[in-house]
C-alpha cells in the first residue's frame, strides 16, 4: 500500500524521535545512579518525574510506529503453530511483577489441553499484555484479574477464546462505543494520563489482522471483560490477506477479521 504524505511524515518523525529520547532516558538513569549518594530528596523526585515522563513518551512513540505499520501494511506477522495455554501462562508470568506492585491478584482458568492456534506469538502476547495492563490500571487494590482460555463453540467454532476479566470500575455505556478507537481513553480522569490511548486499539487490530476479533463486556461498578479470538491451527496457513487497516479507519474494519454471525455479534461487539 502506498503511504500518504501524512503517514510518511508521522513515520519519519517517530523514528527520528526515538534515538534522542533514548539518550535522554539513559542520561537521567546514569546521572541518578552515579550521584545517588548526594542527590537530595526533592531533586530525586524531580528526576524521577522526568524519567517517568520520558518512559511514557517512548511508549507513545512505539505505539504510533505500530499504528503506522498497520495502516500502511508494513506490519510483518509471523504466525506459527502455538499452544494457547502456554502462551497465556508465559505472558501472565511476565506481568506478575506489575500485578504484585498494584497489590492485585491474578488467576488463570484453562482446560488441561486446548487445540493449537496459528498466531504470531510476539504480537499476540503484546495484545494480551495490553489487556492485562489495562485491567491493572482500572482495578482497585485487592481486586482480581482472571484470564480464561477456552475452545470456541457456536459462532466462535474454529477459534480459541481468551478473556481478561477484572473487578474494576467498569465502562460507562457512553464510552463502550469508543473504547477501541485510536487515541481514546475512557474511565476515571486520574487513570487516563497513565496510557497513550492506543493500547486497546492496537490489541484489537493485532487480533483482527490474524483473522480473529476482540470485544468487551462491562457493567459499571462490577468490572470489564475483554475477549479476543485466535484461529485454530489447521496444518496450512490461512489465505493471505493484507495486514492493514485502511488509512483513517478504526479497528473493526480490518480485512480478514473474524466476522459475527448473521444474528450479529454476541457480547457487546467491537463497535463500542
Amino acid at each position: 500500500m502506498k503511504m500518504t504524505k501524512d503517514q510518511m511524515t508521522s513515520g519519519y518523525l517517530t523514528h527520528e524521535l526515538r534515538a534522542p529520547l533514548a539518550a535522554i532516558r539513559f542520561a537521567i538513569e546514569i546521572f541518578m545512579e552515579k550521584n545517588s549518594a548526594i542527590i537530595g530528596k526533592d531533586d530525586r523526585h524531580i528526576l524521577s518525574i522526568a524519567l517517568r515522563n520520558a518512559t511514557k513518551l517512548n511508549l507513545l512513540i512505539n505505539d504510533i510506529m505500530e499504528l503506522s505499520k498497520i495502516q500502511t501494511g508494513r506490519l510483518r506477522m509471523m504466525p506459527v503453530e502455538t499452544d494457547p495455554i502456554k502462551l497465556v501462562r508465559e505472558t501472565v508470568e511476565d506481568m506478575l511483577s506489575w500485578v504484585e506492585h498494584a497489590k492485585l491478584n491474578v488467576k488463570i482458568t484453562a482446560p488441561e489441553q486446548c487445540p493449537a492456534v496459528f498466531v504470531d506469538q510476539r504480537r499476540t502476547g503484546q495484545s494480551l499484555i495490553n489487556l492485562i495492563s489495562n485491567a491493572i490500571k482500572f482495578t482497585p487494590t485487592g481486586g482480581l484479574i482472571e484470564v480464561l482460555v477456552e475452545t470456541g463453540t457456536g459462532r466462535h467454532e474454529g477459534f480459541v477464546v481468551v478473556s481478561v476479566k477484572d473487578t474494576g470500575c467498569g465502562i460507562s455505556p457512553e464510552d463502550m462505543s469508543r473504547v477501541f478507537n485510536y487515541f481514546v481513553q475512557v474511565g476515571a480522569p486520574d487513570k487516563r494520563s497513565e496510557g497513550t490511548g492506543l493500547g486497546l486499539s492496537l490489541a484489537r487490530s493485532m487480533a483482527e489482522i490474524q483473522g480473529g476479533n476482540m470485544w468487551v463486556k462491562s457493567v459499571v461498578g462490577q468490572g470489564s471483560t475483554f475477549i479476543f479470538t485466535m484461529p485454530l491451527y489447521t496444518g496450512q496457513p490461512p489465505p493471505e490477506t493484507d495486514a492493514v487497516l485502511p488509512p483513517g479507519a478504526q479497528p473493526g474494519n480490518t480485512p480478514g477479521a473474524q466476522q459475527p454471525s448473521a444474528g450479529g455479534s454476541p457480547e457487546v461487539p467491537p463497535s463500542k
